[in-house]
């Protein structure tokens, strides 16, 4: 697997994708002690790397779940590059690929163990990693994961599921802006054109399928649109939002700011939450999961 540059400072990837080592040094897997056949949260990490889900991975873990985290750019052989390049120069396309065969693997791996409750599996998943955790909820077997919690999605990239196999939560901090180019612009309306997006083999059918590099000058339909698709052929999703809570909740203080990418645009960034909203939405995480047992 190699970085390919598009044009400077931005870049896709090219070669044969890795699956999931759990040798790999950045593999995080716990087990809470004292407890027998724990449930288990995968913790997926959007486009900056592991780091956007290490402090949530640990809120979990501290309530009794098993947990496992891992830094999918690594496990391609593409380590040694900072959060802020992987963030703002690779394509989310490029991102997900590689986030997306990794979590699958991932989940692969985990419901072969003995050692955890494999009726009782979550996914969380936060911007390209809730874009990769959607797909997921197309594509997991319902008798081990028991829900999908996707904060921040992006339907730019693989596009976003057709249909879903399990519930999902899909939430938004009310101050989220992450790359939006309106300066008043949300996340959960985020779109763009349909060339952003790619057919990936392996990946459910869904919007990319109609919406991709062939049909240019179409918009991807954004989250809310795809939640009333999903609605409509039965799938169960529940959307969230949160006061005082921007993009990736687990990122820290709340900050308000627009930053230029490596494409050159000018796009909205605003991350974190106020303590206050960090255990609201962590609450309703919960909530969520006592729901689905």
């Amino acid at each position: 697997m190699a970085l390919v540059a598009l044009r400077a400072n931005f870049h896709t990837v090219s070669g044969r994708l890795g699956g999931f080592d759990p040798c790999e040094s950045r593999v995080k897997f716990r087990l809470p002690a004292g407890v027998a056949n724990p449930p288990l949260m995968i913790s997926v990490h959007g486009g900056g790397g592991i780091h956007d889900v290490l402090a949530s991975d640990e809120a979990f873990f501290q309530k009794g779940f098993a947990t496992l985290v891992f830094d999918a750019y690594a496990m391609q052989g593409l380590a040694g590059r900072d959060s802020l390049f992987w963030a703002r120069s690779v394509t989310n396309e490029a991102r997900q690929r590689m986030i997306y065969v990794t979590a699958l693997a991932a989940y692969r791996w985990a419901i072969q163990r003995s050692d955890l409750d494999v009726r009782r599996v979550y996914l969380f998943g936060v911007s390209n990693g809730a874009a990769v955790v959607a797909n997921l909820a197309a594509a997991v077997d319902p008798a081990h994961v028991r829900g999908v919690i996707a904060e921040g999605v992006t339907p730019i990239g693989l596009g976003l599921p057709d249909e879903i196999r399990v519930p999902v939560l899909l939430a938004f901090g009310k101050l989220d802006d992450f790359g939006n180019a309106d300066p008043q612009g949300v996340r959960w309306t985020l779109s763009d054109d349909c060339r952003l997006n790619i057919q990936f083999p392996g990946v459910p059918p869904g919007t990319s399928s109609y919406c991709n590099q062939n049909t240019p000058g179409r918009r991807i339909p954004h989250a809310l649109q795809w939640v009333e698709g999903v609605q409509k052929r039965g799938g169960k999703v529940e959307v969230l939002y949160v006061d005082d809570m921007a993009h990736n909740a687990y990122f820290g203080p709340l900050v308000r700011r627009q930053a230029t990418w490596g494409s050159g645009q000018t796009l909205g960034a605003s991350l974190g939450a106020t303590e206050a909203a960090r255990a609201e939405f962590f609450k309703a995480m919960l909530d969520f999961i006592v729901r689905h047992p």
